[in-house]
């Protein structure tokens, strides 16, 4: 049940009136001062946080010449993938399929069902070991996408640490490169397995996909080592970090938003504000003043 804020006399129904039929006060606007300045620390602290975070956005997109060509560099590994690395056939009964080792061709590979296809033929008791070799090169290749994909997911998301996300592309770059050289070998095993087998079902070729693949993560991997020594700078109008630290502590519970001053942090654009307060108040007290001295002498 509702209560009066100021004496606390519980409510009923029937009492629709704004003003408290115990102590008269007018709850509607009781402790309205209060609550403004408040609502007013409140939305300094919030604003300072969100606009924080967009600095921080912006930087990690377009904060220095760098960060643009990481957006740039960022795409080279997915680009990389549509070059194959060689193709392999599987040829069957009245009809042979070729697939090249690439990103969409290993997405046609799965879409048509010839993903299965080779992971039921390696339990064969004939040329089992033939797809279990493809299907080894396949599941390294599918490693390099992932890293690729990594590369570009870690680039958008770098607004999230500034610091550490180039970090992490280097890494996911390095990775990338070890798997690529680590696929292009599995399928060069592949390939001489096959083209020894007397039954001719499995058939492959190397490309030099792999290489562009290489050459893009090591582009990537470059910028992002720069971007890591060099950083980002990222641009706060005065104040802003110092209400965001206030703002944490707030709330942890370390500070009282009712014990803060308001502003909480007084800053150049804060006194220009204060002044421009003064300067009114003290002109609206000169003209009425005047007014009023006019007026008693009448």
């Amino acid at each position: 049940m509702a209560q009066c804020p100021k004496c606390g006399k519980k409510l009923k129904i029937t009492d629709i009136s704004q003003f408290c039929p115990a102590c008269g006060v007018n709850m509607r606007f009781v402790n309205f001062e209060d609550n403004f300045y408040r609502e007013a620390k409140i939305a300094e602290l919030s604003q300072a946080r969100m606009h924080v975070k967009v600095r921080k956005l912006k930087a990690s997109f377009v904060g220095s010449k760098l960060a643009v060509a990481r957006l740039i560099v960022m795409l080279f590994p997915i680009i990389s993938l549509l070059v194959p690395f060689g193709t392999f056939t599987i040829n069957l009964p009245y009809k042979a399929e070729t697939f090249p080792l690439s990103g969409l061709g290993v997405y046609g590979l799965f879409n048509g069902g010839g993903l299965e296809y080779i992971l039921k033929m390696t339990s064969a008791s004939v040329n089992g070991g033939n797809f279990t070799s493809l299907r080894n090169a396949l599941f390294m290749y599918a490693s390099v996408a992932v890293f690729a994909v990594g590369i570009f997911l870690v680039s958008v998301l770098g607004f999230i640490s500034i610091k550490n996300m180039q970090k992490i592309n280097v890494i996911l770059s390095g990775c990338g490169i070890v798997m690529s050289v680590v696929s292009v070998i599995m399928f060069r095993k592949f390939v001489d397995i096959s083209s020894a087998s007397p039954m001719g079902l499995l058939s492959g070729s190397v490309n030099f996909g792999f290489l562009v693949c290489i050459a893009a993560f090591a582009v990537a991997g470059t910028i992002n080592v720069m971007l890591w020594r060099k950083g980002i700078p990222v641009e706060y109008d005065e104040g802003m970090l110092e209400r965001v630290e206030v703002y944490k502590k707030v709330k942890a519970g370390e500070l009282d938003i009712d014990s803060l001053p308001q502003p909480i942090v007084e800053t150049a654009e804060t006194r220009k504000i204060d002044a421009e307060i003064e300067k009114e108040r003290a002109d609206y007290q000169r003209k009425h003043g005047k007014e009023a001295g006019a007026d008693g002498n009448g």
